[in-house]
Parts: structure tokens; C-alpha cells; sequence
């Protein structure tokens, strides 16, 4: 699942403010939402799963073995102590960082846990699966075994991506049908974007806490106003000609960027809706992430291929090539940390590359088959992964490697 929210600074928005509203086009209560009846993408015929990958050396510093299965989702609790992983054994597991121990199960799903997540203050703690189910736990003292509390449950359709916001108590769900659920923690309360029967394929929060961006499966992006439950701007369909998959923005939110499997770059200011520039990039382009350094303003590129590129945003144009696809293992997983670009990739490897000059410079294998999903933990300067070979691990991230 895409779209776990990055680090980003407090924000002075709260819960009531983002759900506390009349309602308005574009958003609605749920009792104003009927039953929505959509097909199950399972395929009995589906391919095995490809044998795990050659045996790398193993230098992680952690691994995780509770799951049976996959294990699609990972989050790191803000203070750094605690872990939490889900996967396809329709479970979440709580452990501590500094030991392994673990700490509590979170049951009770039906179905893959594909969202598993800490509050920004980590007071909760939100798990979701594929069906649907979503529940939130109040979380407890991490030495206990004991399940923690649900303070709130609520059944979605199929469900594609969510997060958490970074500043308040507010869950927000991208659905199959194209609804985003957006959430009030612990209360529940409760209301709907409403979607045009396409599918909500991934979304992010600007850094204003009050808009949000979500792509669409038609190749529509749209920037809602989450207090007013309405569309602000809307870049629409004939910009990406296939689904869009995936959305960031720099810390000032001055420039957005979207990007769609056909290897297209979309730039856009999103105070008026205006496509600025497009750029193209290599097909099956999975990921786009900008730095959070305003001095340093570069995005970077992941394709399924293996390329990975770094973009000079205001010169609009390709900076560095760090791989080309086709000659590394697909990506699946980026994020920056200060001026270094983290990658999870298909292999089972994290490579990291130095922004500066788009070199790599630490690789950290152990995984057997392809990384789901990737944590980073300023507090500890630890990575958490997730890994289609059932496990997760953690790995001391050199933040200083590649510095002059």
C-alpha cells in the first residue's frame, strides 16, 4: 500500500477543524452513502508466486519472523521504540525495536493487513486490511503482551492506500470504488470524498494540512479542500493518458508532481491548477518523491525497471541517472533522508544514492524476494522494511555516508 505520509512538520490543523463542517459537494456523511457493489480482482488462475531470490549476505541488524506469509506494511512509533508490521496472515504484530520482543497482536481482520500505522503523536495506532477493516487501538505500555484497546472500527470497501495526518488525529482511506474515507480519531466521526467509480489509486497531504491530492485510475488528479469537502482544482485525464501512481510535493507546496505508469512527470501549481511543465521519464514509473531540503530542490524517480533519477526541478530537467532500467532491480520503495535517496527494491536489497551526485554509496541486503514497504526512523537512524519473504528487518542507515 502506497501513500504512507512522510515526515512532515506539526501542523496547527486539528481533527475538528478537518471534520467539523457543514455538508458540502464533493464530501457527505455516510448515511447519505449507499451500498456500493464492485467485483473481487482475485484470480483463481493467478501465477505462483516466483521462487525467492538468490541468498545475499545478510546485514541487517534485526529480522522479524512472526508472520506467515508476506508482509506488506511497516510503520516505526514517532519516539522510535516500537515497530509494527502487517501482512497476508490477516495480522498485525507490535514489537519493540530495541530487543524484538514482541509486544502485542493486532486480530481480528478478515483479510491481508495492507495499512499498519502510528498516530504523529502515538497515542493510536491504525490497522486496515483489503476488505476493508479498518480499526484503530489506543496504544498501551509496550512491555505488555495483552491486546491493546480498539477504540474504533469501521467496515470500507476494498480498500487501496491510507495514512495518517501529520499534525492531528485524522485517518484518511483510498478505496476500489474511488471514495476517500476521511476520519476522526477516537471519535469516529466520519465523512466521504465522493469518487466517480475510478479507482482512488494513491493520495498525499499537502503540507498545510488542510488539502489533499489523490490520483485517480482514469489519470485524474484532484486537490481537495478537506474543510470544505470540496474540489479546488482538478488536473484532468488528458494529462496522464493511464492511471496516476503517485503524488509528492516539496515542503513549501509551491510545485506539485504527479507521474503515471507511461512514464510521464506532471508539474503543477497547486494553488491554481496550472500544468507548468511535463517531463518523461522511463516507463512503469512507480514513485516520485521530493527532498524536504528547500536548499536542495530535487525530486527523484523510481521505475519497476530499475531506473532512478534525480530531477532538477527548477532548471526542469534530469540531473543525475543513477541507474538505468533494465541494469538494477526494479523499485518499489524511495524515500530521502537529509541528501541521501533510499530506495527498497525488487531484489530485497536497499540501495542508497548520494543526492549530490547520484552515486551509490551503502547497500543493505538479507531479504529473499522484493520489499513492500520502507520506514525510516529519524530518533534511531534505523530502516524498517517489509518483505514479500515473510519477514521484516532493520538496518543502521550511515546518515553521514557521502558527505565531504
Amino acid at each position: 500500500m502506497r501513500n504512507h505520509q512522510e515526515d512532515s512538520p506539526s501542523s496547527s490543523i486539528n481533527g475538528d477543524e478537518i471534520l467539523g463542517m457543514e455538508d458540502d459537494d464533493g464530501m457527505v456523511f455516510l448515511e447519505e452513502v449507499g451500498e456500493i457493489d464492485f467485483n473481487d480482482d482475485y484470480n483463481d488462475d493467478e501465477e505462483p508466486v516466483e521462487e525467492a531470490l538468490e541468498m545475499q549476505e545478510d546485514n541487517s541488524i534485526f529480522i522479524f519472523r512472526e508472520h506467515n506469509g508476506s508482509v506488506f506494511c511497516c510503520d516505526i512509533s514517532p519516539d522510535g521504540k516500537l515497530a509494527v508490521t502487517g501482512g497476508e496472515d490477516d495480522k498485525a504484530y507490535v514489537w519493540r525495536i530495541e530487543d524484538g520482543q514482541l509486544v502485542m497482536q493486532c486480530l481480528g481482520h478478515k483479510d491481508s493487513v495492507i495499512f499498519a500505522g502510528f498516530s504523529f503523536d502515538g497515542a493510536f495506532l491504525a490497522t486496515a486490511d483489503m476488505a476493508g477493516l479498518i480499526k484503530v487501538w489506543k496504544c498501551e505500555e509496550e512491555t505488555q503482551q495483552e491486546s491493546w484497546p480498539v477504540v474504533f472500527e469501521y467496515e470500507a470497501p476494498d480498500l487501496i492506500w491510507g495514512l495518517w495526518h501529520f499534525g492531528a488525529r485524522v485517518l484518511v482511506f483510498g478505496t476500489v470504488p474511488g471514495e476517500i474515507y476521511v476520519f476522526k480519531v477516537p471519535s469516529g466521526e466520519t465523512k466521504v470524498l465522493q469518487g466517480e467509480n475510478t479507482k482512488a489509486e494513491c493520495g498525499m497531504l499537502f503540507h498545510d494540512g488542510v488539502r489533499l491530492a489523490a490520483g485517480y485510475e482514469d489519470g485524474i488528479v484532484k486537490i481537495w479542500d478537506l474543510r470544505k469537502g470540496t474540489v479546488l482544482h482538478q488536473v484532468p485525464a488528458p494529462v496522464h493518458n493511464n492511471k496516476v501512481t503517485a503524488i509528492d510535493t516539496p515542503p513549501d507546496d509551491n510545485i506539485m508532481a504527479s507521474i503515471s505508469h507511461d512514464g510521464k512527470i506532471v508539474l503543477t501549481t497547486p494553488n491554481n491548477g496550472r500544468v507548468v511543465s511535463q517531463m518523461t521519464a522511463e516507463v512503469d514509473l512507480e514513485i516520485v518523491t521530493f527532498s524536504k531540503d528547500l536548499q536542495f530542490p530535487y525530486l527523484a524517480t523510481g521505475t519497476l525497471t530499475g531506473a532512478v533519477d534525480i530531477w532538477d526541478v527548477p532548471r526542469r530537467m534530469k540531473r543525475h541517472q543513477c541507474t538505468k532500467a533494465g541494469s538494477s532491480p526494479g523499485i518499489t520503495r524511495m524515500t530521502w533522508v537529509n541528501r541521501l535517496l533510499v530506495t527498497g527494491c525488487l531484489d530485497g536489497s536497499v540501495r542508497v544514492y548520494e543526492g549530490r551526485t547520484g552515486e551509490e554509496c551503502q547497500k543493505f541486503t538479507g531479504h529473499l524476494s522484493e520489499i513492500l514497504d520502507l520506514r525510516y526512523s529519524a530518533k534511531t537512524n534505523l530502516i524498517l522494511t517489509a518483505s514479500d519473504d515473510g519477514t521484516a528487518r532493520l538496518y543502521k542507515l550511515d546518515v553521514n555516508s557521502g558527505n565531504d
